[in-house]
């Protein structure tokens, strides 16, 4: 800004400052006053012009005509004028920007924005549909904040970077309602809050007051939001008591925010000695003094929400990174080292100076800043010459990747390779932080930075320069491969550094790079030999891990023992020793094709504890009648004799019995890139041929059993099927790679097949309810004796239970036995009367397995929750042969009250801080394996056959396209008939055809490709044919 004084000069207001007060120093680096400015000189100096930028230079100043210099109106509008006169059949398309798409950013920091044009972050689930895609339905990450009439909650637009506070005024018909402190009625379908205090109003009259001036309580999407646009709810005369509580705890919460201002608005350079994860709970108690919590466990809400609201905003030292499972009051938070902190404000300062110079070359320039300013520049120059010579043999695209290699490639760089130091790495850093790992807030204000870089870098000037242009920019310069998955940085956490190239690596000295020695096994004096019996391993050919097989053992005709033998490194590995605490942060084996990232460091764990003849177990029996009721079971640590390996396929043959699997729902396959040679097994494999007479015998028997026991679930309210989703193949055979200290320079490009998968073999169906049962029987024996384990319950009301079965048996089971995907109304219904899973230490039930209690102990190897459910079982078998009894017997069966001190953990430190830590981190994994990271695969394949050639025969040419949802003003949201995939359809797309708002959700339409945005994850169709809609029934 520019002050006027009494002479003839103008005088920046940096300069003025140094002269009031020579020994200040604004900004830290500027030491002496600029040349002053004179009226007559022309301020279009300040302004830079990137349209024309040629390769080794620096974008030039720009000269205007003459007829705009004189001009007194400011030379941004006359820039806009002679724009619009040299591009008149360009008209900007109008979006409406208070429900602006998930991956754009808004420009919040100048624009303000009203309370009528608020809108809610909502999790849209509507188009993904329920992840129907397994046996074991407890792994869904679905975790929506179960809400009660009362609860008070923060309400976000991250977009615009506001934030209030409403009461839960409850669900009706599918729709979540809301009242906030301003006065404004809300609804929602799928809904996660930051932040939520439950029970916070507490007389139901106050609520019901409220409830009956809603003007509508129906489930019409379109008419809520035309309600809500007119602002037609309830008054604030009637909600005066919801807003008078609000207030008050708003002006607590703010009150001692102020109190404690200093230590709160220095939050990310007190915690952020390194990289770490931690829950709102805990940074409060870093952050405030304990005498805020009055004598009790945890701090109040107002003092909480103050915390919260302080490090929502930091998106430089915080990331929300999941909504707690336990804690309801808030979310854990990545929290970034002060070094990452740092460098984002000195990358930011540099890229500032470097413009403000080369808009004002006239005056004088500090020293310091101008040296930063030609490092920069340099670095801009070096980053031109590596992506000019990379494009020679990878074209760029703005599809969210680059292109294919040429078949002529030859090695990306001719120069010598770069190793980035100082400013260069500190740049690339901060655009990996920025597009990589996603770090930022929509509303942040260092977006600006990181496009700032790119319009200098000058290679982008026909593309957004957002996060996608960025994520391209990195494969450009060989800091990532052509085909990197970006899930693969924004889904990593604390603990976990990223190998560009491969997986994840452990951060850990170099004094514990040395493999630790396995301890001895502690439950060897107590192992059952299970030498009479024939142990089966049913897996894939591929599979490393063994952790689990099937044996039977006849009592009478009516009656058997299954026993589930589960590898046991618990037995061996510490919960203190290193290869726990690797575990802890992996988790489980991340399945990403191309990068998978097993749990355990190596092989020797693998090789010790992979199931084999002579190799131990901890096996989980269970008493079975031929109708599938459970009579006894027990847990036995024991050792195996003959074990047989065998895939499902070779066991179907053997059972030749028909499945009750849903039909697939296409034969498609789309497959990009030269096809691998075939892999050896992984073990010794038996054909149906070779299996004895016995053997054909027990695994019929047990397929028998196994189906009886799912009739029986069924009965409790068990889904009966899964609807097969597509699942992408990755083979790198004929990709090459040389990694050098600075780049990644690759040759080919991977192997990609899609095609959907399902469990549809026989042998499946005998190994899943049985797989289930050893969690069963464990989480039985664990309740009987008060053990503390990981139990996976679902939060379902109990009011809801009779009518999500009857909604269950009417609606959702046929449609999934007919292999239609639950996605719309359907779903959010199911969802809201479902209830959320999760991970706790007390048993509980779940209704969509028909089980009373259930805990995952069949894959020790690869779940690491797997292994502290049995490093707390054999801690209690230890402990049983100590005393010579069963620990049910010590009083009796009311064991509620007993604390087990010989555990590895108590029942408290699982709740508070290894539960909530090892969902956040399985959750993270399997979006990473199952679903964000497949996805990445798929879209590459389809952009490669549309654009590049690859097998294009294989993609049609125009698909069917269901609407799902319809965002007014803005898009329709749907699937396409292939692979199921989401897709949108953009307001601009349907001219000619229809307005966005007489659409109707469930309409079918042909569809074109437009455009395939890898990096957002975004299919964009457009319409060519509209079917006419079905009359109602």
């Amino acid at each position: 800004m520019l002050r006027s004084t009494t002479g003839r000069h103008y005088v920046c207001w940096r300069c003025q400052t140094l002269q009031k007060n020579p020994t200040q120093r604004p900004l830290g680096r500027i030491s002496q006053p600029c040349t002053p400015l004179s009226p007559s000189q022309p301020i279009s100096s300040r302004l830079v012009n990137t349209s024309a930028q040629t390769p080794g230079r620096l974008p030039p100043l720009p000269e205007l005509p003459d007829k705009f210099r004189l001009r007194r109106e400011p030379y941004i509008k006359s820039q806009l004028r002679l724009w619009e006169e040299q591009n008149p059949d360009l008209t900007p398309q109008q979006h409406d920007e208070a429900t602006p798409p998930p991956s754009a950013i808004l420009n919040s920091a100048t624009r303000a924005v009203s309370d009528s044009s608020f809108r809610l972050d909502q999790t849209n689930n509507r188009t993904a549909g329920f992840n129907f895609d397994s046996s074991d339905i407890s792994s869904l990450g679905y975790t929506s904040t179960q809400l009660e009439p009362g609860d008070l909650v923060e309400v976000s637009s991250s977009g615009w970077r506001v934030r209030l506070l409403a009461v839960c005024l409850g669900n009706f018909n599918g729709q979540n309602h809301f009242y906030t402190n301003t006065g404004k009625w809300f609804t929602s379908r799928v809904f996660r809050s930051s932040f939520v205090v439950k029970n916070f109003v507490q007389d139901p009259a106050e609520i019901s007051a409220v409830i009956s001036a809603i003007p509508s309580l129906s489930g019409d999407d379109l008419l809520l939001d035309e309600l809500q646009d007119i602002n037609a709810g309830p008054s604030r005369d009637i909600a005066s008591g919801l807003i008078k509580k609000m207030y008050k705890f708003q002006a607590e919460a703010r009150l001692l925010h102020q109190t404690y201002v200093e230590r709160l608005n220095n939050a990310g350079k007190k915690l952020g000695d390194e990289d770490k994860l931690m829950s709102l709970h805990e940074i409060a108690d870093t952050l405030l003094p304990m005498t805020l919590k009055r004598g009790k466990a945890s701090f109040p809400p107002e003092a909480l929400y103050a915390v919260h609201s302080v490090v929502s905003v930091d998106d430089t030292a915080f990331r929300a990174a999941l909504l707690g499972e336990r804690h309801h009051e808030g979310r854990m938070f990545t929290v970034n080292s002060t070094d990452k902190q740092r460098n984002v404000h000195e990358v930011a300062e540099v890229v500032r100076n470097f413009y403000e110079i080369l808009g004002n070359s006239s005056r004088r320039i500090p020293r310091q800043v101008a040296q930063d300013a030609m490092k920069f520049r340099d670095f801009a120059i070096k980053v031109r010459k590596i992506i000019d010579q990379n494009r020679r043999h990878r074209p760029w695209t703005p599809h969210g990747t680059i292109g294919l290699a040429k078949s002529d490639a030859v090695p990306i760089l001719d120069v010598e390779p770069v190793e980035w130091t100082g400013l260069g790495a500190s740049i690339i850093q901060f655009m990996e932080m920025w597009a990589a790992h996603d770090w930022f807030q929509p509303a942040s204000q260092h977006h600006w930075v990181g496009a700032a870089i790119l319009r200098a870098i000058g290679r982008y000037q026909d593309a957004l320069l957002d996060r996608s242009s960025a994520w391209t920019f990195l494969q450009e310069i060989g800091h990532i491969s052509p085909w990197d998955i970006s899930p693969r940085y924004a889904l990593r956490l604390p603990g976990l550094e990223l190998d560009r190239d491969a997986g994840l690596n452990l951060q850990k000295p170099k004094s514990a790079e040395r493999p630790e020695p396995l301890a001895p096994d502690q439950l060897e004096h107590l192992r059952q030999d299970f030498a009479v019996s024939t142990v089966y391993c049913i897996d894939s050919e591929q599979t490393l891990d063994v952790d689990d097989g099937i044996s039977l053992e006849k009592l009478t005709d009516e009656e058997y023992w299954v026993h589930l033998h589960v590898a046991d490194p618990a037995s061996r590995v510490r919960p203190d020793s290193a290869q726990a605490k690797a575990a802890s942060l992996r988790a489980e084996t991340v399945y990403l094709p191309g990068f998978q990232e097993d749990m355990f460091d190596g092989e020797a764990v693998r090789d010790a504890f992979s199931l084999g003849a002579n190799q131990p177990s901890l096996t989980f029996s269970a008493l079975v009648k031929t109708d599938g009721t459970l009579k006894d079971y027990r847990i036995t640590p024991g050792i195996l004799r003959d074990v047989v390996y065998v895939t499902p396929e070779e066991v179907t043959l053997v059972l030749d019995e028909p499945i009750n699997k849903p039909p697939t729902p296409s034969n498609e396959v789309l497959e990009v890139g030269p096809r691998p040679a075939r892999s050896p097994p992984s073990r010794n494999l038996v054909t149906a041929g070779d299996l004895s007479k016995k053997h054909r015998s027990e695994l019929k028997t047990l397929h028998q059993l196994g189906q009886a026991i799912h009739k029986q679930r069924l009965s409790k309210g068990a889904q009966p099927a899964f609807t097969p989703r597509p699942k992408a193949k990755v083979a790198l055979d004929d990709v090459k790679t040389i990694k050098t200290k600075g780049q990644i320079q690759c040759y080919n490009d991977p192997w990609i097949r899609v095609a959907y998968e399902g469990s549809t073999t026989a042998g499946d169906e005998l190994v899943g309810p049985l797989m289930v049962l050893a969690g069963e029987v464990a989480a039985r024996w664990c309740a009987d004796r008060n053990i503390p384990i990981p139990y996976r319950t679902q939060v379902t009301k109990k009011e809801n239970l009779e009518t999500l079965k009857e909604f269950a048996e009417k609606v959702i089971n046929p449609k999934l036995l007919a292999g239609e995907r639950i996605i719309g109304p359907d779903l959010d219904k199911l969802n809201n009367l479902r209830g959320h899973m999760a991970l706790k230490a007390t048993p509980g039930p779940i209704f969509s397995m028909g089980v009373d209690a259930y805990s995952k102990v069949t894959s020790p190897l690869r779940r690491y929750a797997d292994l502290i459910a049995h490093w707390q079982i054999e801690a209690a078998l230890l402990e049983e042969h100590r005393l010579g009894r069963s620990l049910i017997e010590e009083h009796g069966s009311d064991n509620t009250k007993v604390v087990h001190k010989f555990l590895p953990f108590s029942k408290e430190v699982l709740e508070e801080t290894v539960l909530p830590r090892v969902r956040l981190r399985e959750v993270h994994a399997t979006a990473l394996g199952n679903n964000a990271g497949n996805l990445r695969w798929i879209l590459q394949a389809m952009l490669r056959a549309w654009k590049f050639g690859d097998n294009p025969n294989q993609l049609p040419e125009t698909f069917k396209f269901t609407v799902v949802t319809i965002n007014p003003k803005r898009d329709l949201e749907g699937k396409l008939d292939y692979f199921d995939l989401e897709a949108t359809v953009g307001v601009e797309h349907v001219e000619g055809f229809a307005l966005i708002e007489e659409f109707k959700i469930g309409e079918v339409l042909d569809v074109e490709l437009v455009d395939i945005n890898v990096y957002h994850k975004k299919i964009t169709v457009k319409p060519v044919r509209r079917y006419s809609l079905p009359e109602a029934e």
